[in-house]
C-alpha cells in the first residue's frame, strides 16, 4: 500500500469506531423513550427528561453522520489507492460489497436522522413529531438498518481474520488445475474447413 492509501485505511479506522460507538450510543439513549420489551413510547416522562433524551439523540446523529460520511469518502479513496490484488484477498472484496450494499439504506436514515435534528433545534419543538420521526427511524425498511449494523460487525471480523485469503502460488496452482482439466471443443464447421482447406 502507498502512503495515500495508509491514510484512508487510518480514517476508515478511526471514524468507524466513532460511528458505530455513536450508533451503540444513540441505542441506548433512544431506548429511555420507549416500554422495555415494547415498540411503545412511555407516556410518564417529564418534558424536561425528554427533552434531555431528544438533545442527545440529535447529538449522537450528528456524530453518526459526520463520522459515517468521512467513512464513506475514505472508503472510496482506498480502493482507489490500494494496490492489493482482489484475486488473493476476495476478503476485502466482501468487506466492500457489504459496506457499500448498504449505503443507500444509510443515506436515506441520515435524512431521517436530518429533519429530526432541524424540528429539534426549532423552537418551540414539537414533540409529538419528534416522536413520529423517531418511530419512523426504528422501524425503517422493516429493520434493515439492523441488519446493515449486523454485516459491519462482520466486516471488522473479516478483515481482521482475512477469510478466503489466497497467495500467488495458490492462484497458480488454481490455474495449472483448470487448464490440465478444461476442454477446448471444436465446432464442426471448423473441422468442415480443415478438411476443405487440406
Amino acid at each position: 500500500m502507498d502512503k495515500k492509501a495508509k491514510i484512508y485505511l487510518f480514517l476508515i479506522v478511526v471514524f468507524s469506531i466513532i460511528w458505530l460507538g455513536a450508533i451503540n450510543i444513540r441505542f441506548l439513549i433512544g431506548n429511555e423513550l420507549l416500554v422495555f420489551d415494547e415498540f411503545n413510547f412511555r407516556t410518564s416522562i417529564p418534558p424536561d427528561e425528554e427533552n434531555l433524551i431528544f438533545k442527545q439523540v440529535s447529538n449522537s446523529s450528528i456524530v453518526i453522520i459526520a463520522s459515517y460520511c468521512i467513512v464513506f469518502l475514505s472508503a472510496i479513496f482506498f480502493l482507489k489507492f490500494c494496490k492489493i490484488n482482489l484475486k488473493e484477498n476476495p476478503w476485502l472484496l466482501m468487506c466492500a460489497i457489504l459496506f457499500f450494499m448498504f449505503s443507500p439504506v444509510e443515506f436515506y436514515s441520515h435524512y431521517l436522522d436530518i429533519k429530526f435534528i432541524m424540528l429539534f433545534n426549532q423552537r418551540p419543538e414539537n414533540h409529538d413529531v419528534l416522536l413520529k420521526i423517531f418511530g419512523e427511524r426504528i422501524g425503517l425498511l422493516r429493520g434493515v438498518p439492523w441488519i446493515a449494523l449486523l454485516s459491519y460487525y462482520f466486516i471488522i471480523w473479516c478483515a481482521i481474520f482475512q477469510p478466503m485469503k489466497k497467495t500467488a502460488d495458490q492462484l497458480e496452482q488454481e490455474k495449472s488445475r483448470e487448464k490440465l482439466h478444461s476442454y477446448n471443443y471444436i465446432f464442426h464447421e471448423d473441422d468442415d474447413l480443415a478438411v476443405k482447406d487440406n
